[in-house]
């Protein structure tokens, strides 16, 4: 057996969490969690023959907490603005993430490759320098005063390019081929109305087909930054 391990600081563990549930049941390939200090690790233990396929899913994962939860984390203690309530500040730094999110990962993937120990925060600190300063200089760009037409405008502006379609169902949204969409867990653990929203907006979806009752503020959501693009359920 072969051996891959992901490794970050033990208060980011729901990052691992996240890796490992990719992982989790797949023939071949067994997990182990490990503790040293202030550090969590997770061990992925698979055969020869899954070696590209395990390789391939740990980067493609790594590179998703990158660029969303440790993007989240910059975007959050960088954007300093007012007029917007906390839910709109939410839709908004989700909306930043959203924007450049392929050609961030594709960046990020190009440095992962033919890695075996994935120590996330030393990843970040010493290989994606260039990648952070971009961030901040998008976080700096905000300006101080961000009203709720303006949030309309940059939501109107993401959707432009169009996307696929996704299915909201409660709190849970799925994409075209059923799977639910769980990437609004590398920024907030517990599952709520504005995880709902918030993984709308990170699918980068440019449609949303409702599959049952909303509540208000999902309902609010949808018609205020997706209208015209949401099928609300009859």
């Amino acid at each position: 057996m072969k051996k891959l391990i992901i490794s970050d600081k033990g208060a980011r563990c729901r990052y691992l969490s996240y890796a490992a549930a990719s992982f989790a049941g797949r023939k071949g390939v067994t997990l182990e969690i490990s503790f040293d200090g202030d550090r969590v690790a997770l061990g992925v233990m698979y055969a020869e023959e899954q070696a590209e396929r395990v390789s391939r899913l740990a980067c493609e994962r790594v590179a998703e907490i990158l660029c969303i939860g440790y993007k989240y984390e910059l975007l959050s203690g960088s954007v300093c603005t007012q007029g917007l309530s906390r839910d709109e500040r939410e839709i908004l730094l989700a909306a930043m993430i959203s924007a450049d999110f392929r050609d961030d990962m594709e960046y990020v993937r190009s440095r992962l490759r033919s890695i075996e120990h994935h120590a996330i925060d030393g990843f970040y600190n010493f290989r994606l320098q260039a990648l952070r300063g971009k961030w901040k200089g998008i976080a700096a760009c905000v300006p101080p005063v961000f009203t709720r037409e303006k949030l309309r405008e940059f939501m109107s502006y993401l959707l432009g390019d169009g996307g696929d379609k996704v299915f909201l169902r409660g709190q849970e949204v799925y994409d075209s081929r059923c799977r639910r969409l769980s990437r609004s867990s590398l920024i907030e653990s517990d599952v709520s109305e504005m995880s709902a929203l918030r993984e709308i907006v990170l699918s980068g979806a440019g449609e949303v087909e409702c599959l049952g009752a909303l509540s208000a503020k999902q309902e609010l959501f949808l018609r205020r930054y997706y209208a015209g693009k949401v099928d609300f359920a009859k």
